[in-house]
């Protein structure tokens, strides 16, 4: 994995929670398109915390609309979690507001 960017997942009955932390860019994308991809092989909705997150360029944003096209191709539903400011401007600014599901909580396990 990238020394640039974490990822920690847990499993509850309700949810995969894939928290990423640190610097998503085309360095750690193929690091985090595969836990995304890993997470969303069952079937409970994979909710992705990006609190954590840094920095998030044009790449690592298309893994997670790679991600969200899965789960519209019958992978598990893909939510994001708390964006931090950075992945807020860069999903403002791209206009992708309305294709990612946002949620304001995590389903309790």
């Amino acid at each position: 994995m990238s020394d640039q960017v974490t990822l920690n997942v847990d499993e509850t009955p309700h949810a995969v929670v894939v928290r990423v932390g640190g610097v998503v860019d085309a360095l750690s994308l193929a690091d985090v398109s595969r836990g995304l991809s890993d997470a969303q092989a069952g079937s409970v909705p994979v909710v992705v915390d990006l609190s954590g997150v840094t920095f998030m360029d044009s790449r690592g944003l298309g893994g997670l609309l790679a991600a969200n096209e899965r789960s519209r191709e019958g992978a598990a539903p893909l939510r994001i979690y708390r964006p931090s400011d950075p992945v807020r401007r860069l999903i403002d600014v791209s206009g992708v507001g309305e294709v990612l599901v946002e949620v304001s909580e995590i389903p309790e396990g």
